[in-house]
């Protein structure tokens, strides 16, 4: 039998287990404290008594929690996303140590204590929040896929952290019909049918699966309680809130992605701007091949049929594997369009009659890595961003590959 830890055990000569607070599919986790720095954390490790899981299932899905909370400190952390703090190992039962959450508690716990929110604004800043933190995600290229009331704390500021990430993934998770791996946990309404039917559909996971459930959470923070249907307005289901508010969630909660707002990005700007109407969009032509596309903020370009994330816009790629899988995205700033690198190999911009290469800090990384310097002959780092203007030429990779995009903003 694996060791079962309990409430007084100390793991790895550190941290000692105060509080059992609570178990999933997955794993279990306990308010311990940090005896080196005193620190209130949080211990979690896998569930393998009480899972209905089989124990390599448990495994898997509480690496992949490990590597996605690594990747995220990596990124430089979100203050609305639980932190990674340690990953230690006792008796051969591996634990996260993460963030504690201080004082706060679960959506689900908040409205059955207090009922739904009935202030509309409070509604909208924790959703302005929640897609901040996904826009977060989604700029990494991670996809939470998991969202629901008892993955969302809520401090008595009304300030949301994202917790549990066991189902987060790349852009491309669709299932594998073979394995039965649905990519999923626990069906519910707070799922896009392309995350809760994984296993049966090829349609597409991405940020708009995230969207749905943003959606879905609103509803639950006005109403209480979620219908499991699609395209919801809150005002069908007795919830009295603003109509631009009703607007952004039957738009956010529609069945097809396409029809929903493409990217937390964008759902964060219609929530800011009380507007449920999307803000600019630009157009990028793919020159060689004729092929037109409409970009919002947070929308990004890359290679077709990559074993990673797929990117909004997705092409082939003419030579192979040079194109990442997401190469660049679009962004927005006080009304001016940005593009940033997200690639290994890089992009250029043409502006007026030279040539600006744009280069993200990965990038810059993996040439140095490889003896190479990633400088221009002037001895400048290129830069991981750059300010788009009407008619700017994208290249990706060089010049000379042969995918270039002609940018225009406001279609």
């Amino acid at each position: 039998m694996t060791w079962e830890p309990e409430e007084g055990d100390v793991v790895a000569d550190r941290y000692e287990l105060r509080k059992f607070l609570g178990k999933g599919g997955f794993a279990k986790a306990y308010r311990a404290v940090d005896t080196t720095t005193g620190d209130s954390v949080v211990l979690k490790h896998p569930n393998y008594r009480e899972s209905q899981n089989d124990p390599e299932v448990i495994e898997e899905y509480f690496e992949k929690e490990a590597e996605t909370l690594l990747k995220i400190r990596a990124a430089g952390g979100h203050e609305n996303v639980m932190d990674l703090y340690d990953q230690v190992t006792e008796r051969d039962v591996p634990f996260l140590v993460v963030e504690l959450v201080e004082g706060g508690i679960e959506l689900d716990e908040v409205i059955d204590r207090h009922g739904p929110i009935e202030d509309t604004e409070q509604v909208r800043h924790i959703g302005i929040d929640l897609s901040d933190a996904m826009g977060f995600l989604h700029e990494h290229e991670i996809v939470y896929r998991d969202l629901k009331p008892e993955n969302v704390m809520l401090t008595p500021d009304i300030t949301p952290t994202l917790i549990d990430f066991n189902t987060a993934t790349g852009f491309d998770a669709a299932g594998d019909p073979s394995t039965g791996n649905t990519g999923t946990t626990i069906l519910g309404p707070f799922k896009p049918r392309e995350v809760a039917e994984a296993s049966r559909t090829d349609v597409r996971q991405g940020p708009w699966s995230d969207v749905y459930s943003i959606g879905k959470i609103l509803l639950f923070l006005l109403k209480g309680s979620v219908p499991k249907k699609d395209g919801v307005d809150p005002r069908d289901f007795g919830a009295d809130c603003d109509a631009y508010l009703a607007d952004i969630v039957e738009r956010a909660t529609q069945t097809d992605y396409r029809d929903r707002y493409r990217n937390a990005t964008v759902l964060k700007e219609v929530l800011q701007n009380r507007d449920p109407e999307p803000p600019a969009t630009a157009a990028v032509r793919y020159i060689q091949a004729d092929e037109r596309f409409v970009v919002e903020p947070g929308d990004t370009i890359g290679r077709r049929g990559a074993s990673g994330p797929s990117a909004s816009v997705t092409i082939d790629d003419p030579q192979g594997e040079y194109i990442s899988s997401v190469q660049v995205q679009f962004d927005t700033e006080d009304g001016d369009w940005y593009l940033h690198d997200r690639s290994l190999n890089g992009t250029f911009v043409q502006q007026g009659q030279g040539w600006q290469r744009v280069l993200c800090a990965a990038g810059r990384d993996r040439l140095r890595e490889e003896g190479e310097d990633p400088t221009d002959r002037h001895g400048n780092v290129p830069p991981e961003s750059v300010r788009l203007h009407d008619g700017d030429l994208v290249s990706l990779v060089h010049p000379t590959y042969g995918v270039t995009f002609e940018f225009h903003p406001e279609t």
